[in-house]
């Protein structure tokens, strides 16, 4: 089961450093949404650049992921935009293709189910004051 969870973190790792290098590189690397909202959404994002900021927080986590260091900050830092990008899957190209979001959060967590001693404090019913 440890090499499963390393397969995958490296895998989802190689996966948002290639998206955020080929971001910043200008690479095509998915088609453009057809739906008017979803262009007005994503020209927003890139106008503001909102969409800068999140590419640089898919490469630092990718780098977490693939390093092996701090990898639940790793997780902690791409399943929110994985979380989003599930979203964007769901309500703006309602499910058009395949839903890369919801896979890759699935991905995501069967890592942190690797990690989950680093995990499990955030689960308890009572938090205490240290």
């Amino acid at each position: 089961m440890k090499w499963a969870v390393l397969v995958v973190r490296i895998l989802v790792g190689i996966q948002f450093a290639f998206a955020a290098i080929a971001y910043f590189l200008k690479l095509p690397i998915a088609d453009a949404p057809t739906d008017e909202n979803a262009l007005k959404f994503m020209g927003a994002m890139i106008a503001t650049h909102f969409f800068d900021a999140v590419k640089v927080l898919e490469l630092v986590g990718a780098v977490l992921l693939l390093s092996g260091r701090l990898t639940p900050l790793g997780l902690v830092v791409l399943v929110p935009i994985t979380l989003n990008i599930a979203f964007w899957d769901i309500f703006m190209v309602r499910l058009s293709g395949p839903p890369m979001g919801l896979i890759f959060l699935a991905l995501e967590g069967f890592v942190m189910w690797g990690y989950w001693p680093y995990f499990a404090p955030f689960f308890q019913p009572v938090a205490k004051h240290v």
